[in-house]
């Protein structure tokens, strides 16, 4: 753009800021003609910034490479935000307010600019006060504003005090949807086609050397938040050297896993190991899900009521990544979100976890979406015939009832300040069961939510709803004996992650646990079928009235052992 062209855009917004806050159009018009290179610098064409202001606007900004220099004056070249605006408008307004306010230091930093009329002065006031480190600063703005002559520009007669429409509306980022659309990722094509019992493969990055890995236990993780990891061991022989080989950091492994087969996952941890002439690795591998999205930066981000849909659809931006509603999308409610983006694509999917109360299992690149995965099945966990071990840990260490609530600092204010002040007062948030959990009278204290995101005060007493919890915390967790026997297939169900299944713990004093339990957790090998795996059920909270119920219960079967005890031994 020419720059004569360049300043007849800017100027009527020129003009507008000048009668607004009292500074020259014509010192407005030439900073903006120097500092953006007439308009057409990349901060100026994608953020339309004509003066490199940093951070965000609205939640909007771009990011850019800079010079910043440490305490030394070593300079490191980073990228960092700068305000995205929605017009050249909103740009000249926030050169006029930095002139109006001044510094946080030095309110008065540039009053000498403020309701002067003669250009020279204008410029000359700005470099003073140290705009810029440019000697010859004041000089170049006065050759534009006489070159030009920009002076024409400073009257406002019959001028509106706000432009009527801003060149380019305002609008949210573009998120297109993530939503599975049928089709696959092609995975390696040297994968065996048909699979006829469980495998474990290793691959070069390129793909090109593919090969089985046998001989190996698989200690595998699998829960409902659809994040997957496992290690084994496996010592070089004479005839593994290849896959022996292969088995280095961010080579891939492919494993057919209980429900879904040939999963990718990359290897990120390799511990060699030699020890009286033989040689092991022991190996760790994360699934893509977790590995891809967590180098996967979401750079936009929106404020406002999102659905879990438009949610996914900002988290797995730029990502191969798509997903598949099993719960009906009208189940889940729609969230209040600030500034949901500006993070890699892992935080963002824990934040929808958290916030919509879903669970998720991922195969491959298609992410299975649910209200509550798993349902009642007909299977129970007996220590008499199945299950060789259970803990049960009940803890009330964690229990708390109130909790203080602080959410985004106001612009200028500091968490450090003396009083800083926020969006919002700070908000303490009481359990309506905290009388019935008090300790010698006195209420148990949460850490406080402390968040830039919320700028609300609902969204805030709903975090600290889930934060402050006064019920004690159990956890089960079991050995499972996977005992193969076919009349036993043909009268129970078999069940996995998120399934509720019956547990029953006793002894011959009597048992010690009974009850309905769901499962997060599965610790397996899935290379065999008939491994003995481990169970880690659901971390749910009970009353005092839950509690004194299960310990009434537990004293009758304990009575009934005993009963049945005596009868014996008459």
């Amino acid at each position: 753009m020419a720059g004569a062209d360049f300043i007849k855009v800017i100027a009527a917004d020129a003009q507008r800021v000048y009668k607004k806050y009292n500074i020259l159009a014509s010192l407005i018009i030439a900073q903006g003609c120097l500092e953006s290179s007439w308009g057409t610098s990349e901060l100026a064409t994608q953020g339309k910034n004509l003066f490199g202001i940093k951070g965000t606007y609205n939640g909007q900004y771009v990011l850019m490479w800079t010079t910043e220099y440490d305490k030394n004056g070593v300079a490191t070249r980073v990228k960092a935000k700068f305000r995205k605006y929605p017009s050249w408008y909103e740009s000249l307004q926030d050169l006029a307010k930095l002139y109006t306010n001044g510094t946080s230091w030095d309110p008065g930093k540039y009053k000498a600019v403020i309701g002067e009329k003669d250009f020279q002065k204008a410029t000359a006031a700005v470099q003073k006060a140290g705009y810029a480190t440019d000697p010859n600063y004041a000089t170049k703005l006065n050759s534009i504003i006489l070159t030009y002559k920009v002076t024409q520009y400073d009257s406002v007669d019959g001028l509106p005090d706000e432009p009527d429409n801003p060149d380019i509306p305002t609008t949210d980022p573009v998120f297109p949807s993530k939503e599975y659309a049928g089709k696959d990722i092609t995975l390696n094509k040297n994968l065996p086609k048909d699979v006829y019992f469980p495998q474990l493969h290793v691959s070069s990055k390129d793909g090109e050397q593919v090969v089985e890995i046998t001989g190996v236990a698989v200690d595998l993780t699998d829960d409902t938040t659809g994040k997957k990891a496992f290690t084994f061991t496996i010592g070089k022989t004479q005839d593994n050297g290849l896959e022996f080989d292969l088995l280095v950091p961010d080579n891939i492994l492919y494993l057919d896993e209980k429900k879904f087969k040939q999963q990718k996952y990359y290897i990120t941890d390799v511990e060699l190991n030699q020890e009286n002439g033989v040689l092991t690795k022991t190996i760790s591998a994360s699934h893509i899900f977790t590995v891809l999205l967590v180098n996967n930066r979401v750079d936009d981000s929106v404020t406002k009521k999102l659905t879990v849909k438009e949610a996914f659809d900002i988290a797995l931006k730029g990502t191969d990544f798509q997903y598949i509603f099993e719960t009906p999308e009208s189940e889940f409610s729609s969230a209040e979100q600030e500034n949901f983006g500006d993070k890699n694509s892992t935080e963002l999917t824990d934040e929808i976890v958290e916030d919509y109360g879903i669970e998720l299992d991922v195969d491959n690149y298609k992410i299975h979406v649910y209200k509550k995965m798993g349902q009642r099945i007909d299977f129970t966990l007996d220590s008499r015939y199945n299950m060789p071990g259970i803990k049960i840990k009940t803890n009330s260490q964690n229990s708390t009832t109130r909790a203080w609530g602080y959410g985004a600092l106001q612009k200028g204010s500091s968490e450090d300040a003396k009083n800083p002040k926020y969006e919002f007062e700070p908000v303490l948030y009481i359990h309506p069961e905290e009388d019935k959990f008090l300790l010698e009278g006195k209420p148990r204290w949460a850490e406080p939510i402390k968040d830039e995101r919320y700028k609300k005060v609902s969204r805030m007493i709903s975090a600290l709803k889930k934060h402050v919890n006064p019920f004690p915390e159990m956890t089960v967790e079991a050995d499972f004996q996977n005992i193969y026997e076919p009349k036993l297939l043909e009268i129970q169900e078999d069940f996995w992650k998120g399934d509720t299944i019956h547990v029953l713990a006793d002894t011959a004093e009597g048992i010690t646990f009974e009850d309905d339990v769901r499962l997060l957790s599965i610790q397996y090998n899935p290379l065999n079928p008939y491994s003995s795996p481990t169970l880690t059920f659901a971390n749910f909270r009970k009353d005092i009235q839950d509690i004194t119920v299960d310990q009434a219960k537990r004293m009758r079967d304990q009575k009934r052992y005993m009963d049945q005890l005596f009868k014996t031994l008459i």
